[in-house]
């Protein structure tokens, strides 16, 4: 009877891993076999804040007035950087104080073109964000903070960057924690759904946090389930041979 029921359990066990269902570890479920084009509307221009360290470059026919107009001061050892004040402001030398915040760097640069353009020939202008930097955390194979070096990242990229989640957590609510206008938002998305392409969350802002939470079951994965079986096979087959045993 003892050993007719560590082979019920036995079976048991592999068909609880064999019906694991696999829908919840699959990305976008319902865009399965279905060829389409959607039209990206929620990918907006990243906007200048208060805190930002920017890097801009003022380059002129005059290179004297270029060093000027380039601070030698650095917020890293590889590129100079203007610090954007409490007010939303920087100090750009030969220009003043110029208000930045809400702007995009394209927006900046025309704006510092048009001011130094009036005792500078032909100046060109080009900005952009230093410390743009997003952090993963939760069921992932890397969690960590990884800075961008281009102005848009999604979540999916995101992800990536941390080396996907891990097989159980939960797509199905990745939290995404921003900080905006002195408030916090918690955003929760749902990867196995095509809606999250078009979520105004998809793509990422400066400072954002993703965690992502682990799964209800995350012991018994499918994956995880097989990783363990030789190891339940060895205990119930030594508890078999003491049984068998102690019979004798």
């Amino acid at each position: 009877m003892m050993v007719r029921r560590l082979v019920l359990f036995l079976l048991l066990s592999l068909f609880l891993l064999g019906c694991t269902s696999t829908k919840k570890f699959i990305y976008f479920n319902d865009l399965e076999k279905i060829s389409r084009t959607d039209s990206i509307t929620n990918a907006t221009s990243l906007k200048i804040e208060r805190g930002d360290i920017l890097q801009i470059t003022v380059s002129t026919i005059d290179k004297d007035v270029s060093q000027i107009l380039n601070p030698t001061t650095t917020y890293n050892s590889s590129a100079p950087g203007y610090l954007v004040d409490s007010t939303g402001s920087i100090e750009i030398p030969l220009v003043g104080k110029v208000y930045v915040a809400g702007k995009t760097t394209t927006e900046l640069n025309e704006l510092i073109k048009a001011a130094v353009n009036t005792t500078i020939k032909n100046p060109f202008v080009a900005t952009r964000l230093l410390n743009f930097r997003i952090s993963v955390l939760g069921d992932v194979a890397r969690p960590g903070t990884f800075n961008i070096s281009n102005e848009r990242v999604s979540i999916l990229e995101a992800l990536s960057l941390a080396g996907d989640v891990n097989l159980g957590a939960q797509r199905d609510d990745i939290m995404l924690v921003r900080e905006a206008d002195g408030k916090r938002q918690y955003i929760s998305l749902d990867l196995n759904k095509s809606a999250a392409f078009s979520s105004p969350f998809f793509y990422l802002k400066n400072k954002d946090v993703v965690y992502v939470k682990p799964g209800r079951n995350r012991l018994f994965t499918s994956t995880t389930g097989f990783q363990i079986l030789p190891t339940i096979f060895g205990a119930l087959s030594l508890l078999l041979g003491i049984y068998v045993t102690v019979k004798r």
